[in-house]
């Protein structure tokens, strides 16, 4: 071992990993300091739903509370393809692998809406098989999911 390698090594093994698994089928972000759900819309309701669907069903965990917390919400762009990552593996609801970070569920669907929208028509989609974004109508269903999230607040003494 070189002189001074071990300080560099413990400073290594003491940096915290990014996502840890949550209560309530979720996954804190301490990056972002954001509470993802495990599975996305596709996956916790086994339907297909256009941009709109997908904020009206993120409206409806508010108003269950859902894990006990409400402020959930669609990504925007920048928290979405934050969860591209080409080091890591998962698979989406065809089985294909996408570079998408392994803790949250496999079996999400591939185009992820998100909360930026222009026009008031077209709200952009973003591609975890190949970490692209896309804009479409918002009232078009084709394999739309999203992923939904929440902003951590102190109070939820999670970080």
């Amino acid at each position: 071992m070189c002189p001074g390698t071990e300080d560099q090594e413990v400073q290594a093994q003491e940096v915290p990993a990014r996502f840890e698994e949550g209560k309530n089928e979720t996954v804190i972000d301490r990056k972002r300091a954001l509470l993802w759900l495990k599975r996305d819309t596709w996956q916790l309701t086994g339907k297909w739903m256009n941009w709109v669907q997908s904020r009206d069903y993120s409206e409806e965990l508010n108003q269950q509370k859902f894990g006990g917390y409400q402020g959930w919400r669609l990504p925007t762009v920048a928290e979405a393809k934050s969860l591209f990552d080409k080091k890591q593996q998962n698979k989406d609801h065809m089985g294909q692998t996408v570079s998408h970070a392994s803790i949250f569920e496999p079996g999400f669907g591939f185009l992820c809406w998100t909360s930026d929208v222009r026009n008031k028509i077209q709200a952009v989609r973003f591609g975890f098989r190949k970490g692209l974004q896309i804009f479409d109508d918002i009232y078009r269903t084709s394999r739309g999911s999203t992923r939904i999230v929440r902003d951590i607040e102190k109070t939820d003494g999670l970080l």
